[in-house]
């Protein structure tokens, strides 16, 4: 990078890319913590993975959105893909719904509202976006999930992660047929292999919605077959039957961003954010950065400086970053088991689908009718 750079020693090792925190610095004692996503050396001969290192970078370059962890620079050092990115202090869904279940309680419904809303307005933006040539990305980001919304300790939220983006700009195409994307947050015509549009965001948006509002699995399964198989039927337990007094305007909400047919959903990443913003004003709730600040600090307290917090010699406990870094500990569970396949239960189960073959339609009639 431009100037020198410093990285700590811990890193996040994700299978295809390795994830560093680090200090940029600069004249005038300017310094700035930056992410460095690395893409692995034993997928750094491999022509397509590097190709879609590079289109993710490329892509998310053209998105300029406060909803979005924004790229820095891009470069190959000693044959080593990098991305630099916006550092975000803080924790992704996933490590923030295991921090409400060790302080035994539910995350609030307000607070859940306000991150969607906020997601969604940066997914909006990105489904929105034209390329140089004023001609349209249609993009679509397709591992939308827990693991890749991060939320600041300073109430800010962050959609990452567009390493398999659909897009105009691609050089690097998914077949027809080909899976790519999480079992549990894939839409019906995401697991069937059909073509996808910003619906599918939407759908996974729902599932998000869903997971954080009742602390349990929308779709589970013992493999990734039975979960996206209850993804194409449709087949989740109704959050009212899982959560007392949950409103049932925010169901209804749910309910259409998870309708198995695209034409019935919401149109756009934009809609749902208007629904939930009218379920929020019947409640009177007060969303903004204000709740999801005061809420991450109920759950995590005051949180040093990533730099005082992780020194090399330091002993490393719960990590906050740009994507979760390897526990130490496993969450405690709570008393009270919500259902078969919470997340409590499945928090590991974020691994992404890549290469399966769709489900087949004409073996299953329930499909047309």
């Amino acid at each position: 990078m431009a100037g020198s750079t410093s990285a700590l020693t811990l890193s996040n090792r994700l299978g295809s890319y390795e994830l560093y925190l680090a200090k940029k610095h600069g004249i005038g004692h300017f310094e700035r913590h930056v992410a460095i996503k690395v893409l692995s050396r034993g997928r750094g001969d491999d022509p397509e993975a590097c190709a879609m290192f590079l289109d993710e970078a490329r892509l998310v370059a053209m998105l300029n959105h406060h909803n979005i962890a924004s790229v820095l620079e891009v470069d190959v050092v000693d044959g080593r893909h990098y991305i630099a990115m916006e550092y975000v202090q803080g924790a992704d869904l996933r490590e923030v719904l295991a921090a409400a279940t060790r302080a035994g309680r539910m995350f609030p419904l307000e607070a859940a509202v306000a991150i969607v809303c906020a997601a969604a307005a940066g997914l909006d933006h990105a489904h929105r976006r034209s390329g140089p040539d004023g001609k349209p990305l249609r993009l679509v980001h397709r591992d939308v999930s827990l693991s890749n919304i991060m939320v600041g300790h300073d109430g800010s939220v962050k959609v990452v992660d567009f390493g398999i983006a659909t897009t105009t700009i691609a050089s690097v195409h998914t077949s027809p047929g080909v899976v790519r994307g999480k079992a549990s947050y894939m839409s019906p015509e995401q697991c069937l292999g059909d073509p996808v549009d910003q619906r599918s965001d939407v759908f996974a948006l729902g599932v998000v919605l869903y997971e954080l509002t009742t602390g349990a699995r929308c779709f589970h399964g013992k493999t990734d077959f039975d979960r996206m198989l209850a993804v194409v039927r449709g087949e989740y337990i109704a959050p009212g039957d899982l959560v007392a007094s949950y409103p049932r305007e925010l169901a209804q909400v749910i309910r259409t961003a998870l309708a198995t047919d695209p034409a019935r959903r919401f149109a756009s990443a934009a809609a749902m954010s208007e629904a939930l913003e009218r379920v929020a004003t019947a409640q009177g709730w007060i969303a903004g950065p204000g709740l999801i600040q005061r809420t991450m600090h109920e759950l995590f307290g005051d949180v040093p400086e990533p730099w005082t917090s992780y020194a090399d010699d330091a002993p490393v406990t719960e990590p906050h970053s740009i994507a979760s870094l390897p526990r130490i500990a496993e969450p405690t569970r709570p008393a009270r088991r919500l259902a078969r396949g919470t997340l409590s239960d499945c928090l590991d189960d974020d691994e992404r689908t890549r290469g399966r073959g769709p489900l087949r339609r004409a073996s299953r009639p329930w499909l047309t009718a």
